[in-house]
């Protein structure tokens, strides 16, 4: 939580992203973003994943998918806690009928096709990387990063 103190964009990314799917989906689902994988006594972006579905559940919520859209392969935050944690075991203390998750990309051949034509675009595009990626975060104290953002910045094709 630190890091998005000092200014890092990855909320308002991934809730970005959030809202152009649903968009895309003329908005047809009821939604909520919120937040998983809170590691030891720091906190974390809320709400939490698991507070939510109980919230749910106890307003007579019984079916739900979760789209772990943040992430786009299989690993253990979507495999165990999201498969076991929460769609069996949070499920069955709560009396939530039906938790699914979305599918991961993974190696699925359109998610390959659109990152190769990222690469592409990019590629054709003379930019060493994007803007943003030469941002530090307005209170940034990591040196590394900064060295990391100079770096990039410095570099012609």
């Amino acid at each position: 939580m630190s890091v998005v103190n000092r200014g890092d964009p990855y909320p308002q990314e991934v809730g970005a992203t959030v809202q152009g799917v649903m968009e895309k989906l003329n908005y047809s689902n009821p939604y909520r973003l919120v937040w998983q994988s809170k590691v030891g006594p720091m906190s974390w972006l809320g709400p939490q994943t698991d507070e939510t579905i109980k919230g749910l559940c106890q307003r007579g919520k019984k079916n739900m998918l979760l789209v772990p859209i943040a992430f786009t392969s299989d690993h253990i935050e979507t495999l165990y806690e999201l498969d076991i944690e929460y769609a069996q075991v949070l499920a069955n203390e709560c009396g939530v009928e039906n938790i699914r998750r979305a599918e991961s990309l993974n190696g699925n051949p359109l998610f390959s096709k659109a990152l190769a034509d990222l690469v592409y675009s990019h590629i054709q595009s003379n930019e060493i990387c994007s803007k943003q990626l030469t941002l530090c975060c307005p209170l940034c104290v990591n040196p590394v990063c900064r060295e990391t953002k100079a770096f990039f910045t410095s570099q012609q094709l």
